[in-house]
C-alpha cells in the first residue's frame, strides 16, 4: 500500500519555480552519490564529531536509496506547490534551507556524544507541511492511494483536507517517538524539522510576510473565513460589545433570535457562527424545524454545500416534514459536490418514493445510477506506480 500526494486545491499565485529546482537538484545529488557514494559522504550530517555547518545543509539533499528520494520528493512537490504558491521563489528556498539549518543544527548539537549520522530531506519537508498547517488547513491535498493484493493493483484516489493529512502524519510521529522513549529515530526528526518551520509560518502571517486570505488555521478556529469582509467587520463589532455585556448572558432564545435576524440579513456565514455558539453553549439543543429548513435553504442558496451536510444530517434526525426532499438534496451533495459514490447511495436507499412526484423520482433514478457508475469507476482503476513514501535515513 502506498499514499501518493500529487496536488492541491489551494491557490497558487507563484509558479513552483523553487520547488521544481529544489526536485530536480535532489536527483541529480542522488545520481552523483549513487555514481561516486565517497564524494558526497563529507556532505552527511554527522554525529559525534562537533559543529558542521556545512553538512546543517548540504544533508538535506543527501539520500539512501531511490525509494527514499523518491517518497520525499512526492511530498516534497505536494507541500512544496502550497508554500510557494503564497512567497514565491526566493522565499521559498530561503525557508527551506532556513528549516534545513534550524533542524540540523538542533540534531548535530543533541548528538554530539554519539556516533552515527542522518541524511534525506524529510526533515525540512516535514517543515513545509507544518507551514501549510498553519497557511492552508482548509484546503484540499489530492491523493493516490496504491493497493497491491497479489496480481491485482487497484487505485483510489480522493481528497483530504491540509489539517486532516498533516494533524495524522505528526500525530504518528509524535506516537512512535513516545514509545522509543524520544531516541534519535527519523520520527524525531520529522518533529524537529516540523517545529523548525511553525515560527517561520506563525512569524510570517502575524508580520503580513503571507497573505492566507483569512483561511490560515487561527481564522479558521475563529470561524472568519465563513465571513465577508462586510460581516468580518460586523462581527469584531459584535465581539467588542460582548466582552463588555458579557456573552454567558444571552440566553438560548436571544441567540435564536440573533440567528433568525442575521439569516434574514443575508449575513449567513455570521449565521453558522452563530448557530455554533448555540450547539456549544447547550448540547442537545435543536434548532426549531422551520428555523433549521430556512438555514438550510440559505446555505444552498450561498452555494455553501459543506456547510449544509451536518445541518441536513441534523434535520433528518429530528424531524420527518420534508425528510424525502432533503434526502434528495443530500444525496446530490454527496455525489457532485463531495464525489463520495457509497455515501450518496445510502442516503438515497432510504428516501420513501411515494413522498416524491414523478420529477423528483426522475431525479431520484438518475442519481442512483450516476452514483452506481461512479461507484463502479471509483473501484476498477489499475494503475502501476513506484513504491513512495515519506523517510528520514538515520543510523546511530
Amino acid at each position: 500500500m502506498f499514499l501518493i500526494p500529487y496536488g492541491t486545491n489551494a491557490p497558487i499565485y507563484y509558479w513552483p519555480y523553487a520547488t521544481v529546482a529544489l526536485i530536480v537538484t535532489n536527483v541529480l545529488v542522488f545520481i552523483i552519490s549513487a555514481t561516486s557514494p565517497e564524494s558526497v559522504r563529507p556532505y552527511i550530517l554527522v554525529f559525534g564529531d562537533g559543529l558542521h555547518p556545512l553538512q546543517w545543509i548540504t544533508c538535506i539533499f543527501l539520500h539512501a536509496d531511490i525509494y527514499h528520494l523518491v517518497g520525499n520528493m512526492v511530498f516534497l512537490w505536494a507541500f512544496g506547490i502550497i508554500v510557494e504558491g503564497k512567497l514565491g521563489l526566493l522565499k521559498t528556498l530561503a525557508v527551506y534551507l532556513g528549516i534545513g539549518l534550524i533542524e540540523n543544527s538542533i540534531v548535530q548539537m543533541m548528538m554530539l556524544d554519539t556516533e552515527g549520522g542522518a541524511l534525506g530531506a524529510s526533515g525540512a519537508i516535514f517543515g513545509f507541511m507544518a507551514i501549510c498547517l498553519v497557511w492552508a488547513p482548509e484546503n484540499e491535498i489530492y491523493c493516490l492511494f496504491v493497493v497491491f493484493f497479489r496480481f491485482i493493483v487497484r487505485a483510489v484516489y480522493f481528497e483530504v483536507k491540509v489539517l486532516t493529512m498533516v494533524g495524522l502524519f505528526l500525530l504518528l510521529q509524535i506516537i512512535v517517538a513516545a514509545l522509543t522513549k524520544m531516541s534519535m529515530s527519523s520520527e524525531l526528526l520529522h518533529l524537529i524539522g516540523a517545529g523548525a518551520g511553525l515560527p517561520f509560518a506563525i512569524v510570517m502571517l502575524k508580520t503580513g510576510l503571507v497573505d492566507c486570505e483569512h483561511w490560515d488555521l487561527f481564522s479558521v478556529i475563529a470561524g472568519r473565513h465563513l465571513l465577508t469582509d462586510e460581516e468580518r467587520e460586523a462581527a469584531d463589532s459584535r465581539r467588542s460589545g460582548e466582552q463588555t455585556s458579557g456573552p454567558e448572558e444571552l440566553s438560548a432564545e436571544a441567540l435564536l433570535d440573533q440567528l433568525r435576524g442575521v439569516i434574514r440579513d443575508g449575513q449567513v456565514p455570521l449565521a453558522i457562527r452563530v448557530h455554533q455558539r448555540l450547539s456549544s453553549r447547550y448540547p442537545g439543543w435543536v434548532l426549531p424545524q422551520p428555523d433549521l429548513w430556512n438555514f438550510i435553504q440559505a446555505l444552498h442558496q450561498r452555494n455553501l454545500w459543506s456547510e449544509s451536510i451536518p445541518l441536513m444530517e441534523e434535520y433528518l434526525k429530528h424531524y420527518q416534514q420534508n425528510a424525502s426532499l432533503v434526502r434528495l438534496k443530500l444525496g446530490q451533495i454527496l455525489l457532485v459536490e463531495k464525489n463520495l459514490p457509497p455515501q450518496a447511495l445510502n442516503v438515497l436507499a432510504k428516501i420513501d418514493q411515494s413522498t416524491l412526484s414523478p420529477r423528483q423520482r426522475e431525479f431520484l433514478g438518475k442519481l442512483r445510477a450516476r452514483a452506481r457508475s461512479k461507484l463502479f469507476n471509483f473501484h476498477s482503476k489499475p494503475i502501476g506506480k513506484p513504491k513512495t513514501g515519506l523517510r528520514t535515513k538515520t543510523s546511530t
